[in-house]
């Protein structure tokens, strides 16, 4: 059963790690995906836009109204000019790391303050990429940590610790990096959804982008 979200507004749709199709649910973010409008045009609707970026390959569609937030999706992203399969992309480039993965997150959920889930997410995260069974000591994880304690009893929103503040430069901060993997989402995503008291997910957060990341690193046939 695919998890809830747990976006910073309203977020609408589910985690990529149950098929990169099933995270584009809404009509607008169907239509820039398949070129029918431009993400930069003028809405049919006053107030109305829809966005896109590309983070190391990976998609990220965000739907605003009126600079609220209310929907966001993220997927892989192989399309590009050539006419070369998604397979054929795919060996061309290199695979994203955990690393990069986790600097995505800064920018699709930057403004997001850590919570405890967000931390056990990036702790598992760090482990599956130093190898480790063990959270290390000074680590991005024992940041975030600290970072969600100090959120829990913080109540203004501008003093809290943001995704951005922990994992802006991971990539630099892991003594040691490797390809996200599809065992890799799926154990960081458990990991998130179990630490939420509502067994949810941060929308282009962790878990969610390590799913698009591993979703990126497999050849499609």
């Amino acid at each position: 059963m695919p998890l809830p979200w747990r976006p910073a507004s309203v977020v609408m749709g589910q985690s990529p790690l149950f098929g990169p199709a099933s995270v584009m649910q809404s009509a607008a973010s169907i239509n820039v995906q398949s070129g029918y409008c431009d993400p930069d045009s003028n809405p049919i609707h006053e107030g109305v836009q829809v966005t896109e970026s590309d983070i190391n390959g990976i998609r990220i569609i965000t739907e605003s109204v009126s600079d609220e937030v209310v929907g966001q999706y993220v997927e892989p992203n192989f399309t590009g000019p050539s006419a070369t399969s998604p397979a054929e992309q795919a060996q061309e480039r290199e695979s994203v790391t955990i690393g990069e993965a986790l600097e995505a997150v800064a920018l699709s959920a930057g403004d997001h303050p850590v919570d405890k889930a967000d931390a056990a997410a990036i702790e598992a995260a760090e482990k599956r990429a130093l190898g480790v069974d063990t959270m290390p000591h000074g680590g991005l994880a024992e940041e975030a940590y600290n970072a969600a304690a100090w959120n829990a009893k913080t109540l203004g929103y501008e003093f809290r610790t943001t995704m951005d503040d922990i994992l802006r430069d991971a990539s630099d901060k892991l003594s040691h990096d490797k390809p996200v993997t599809h065992e890799d989402a799926k154990e960081i995503l458990e990991a998130e959804a179990k630490n939420d008291p509502a067994n949810a997910i941060t929308a282009g957060g962790v878990g969610e982008m390590m799913s698009a990341a591993a979703s990126l690193n497999i050849p499609k046939s």
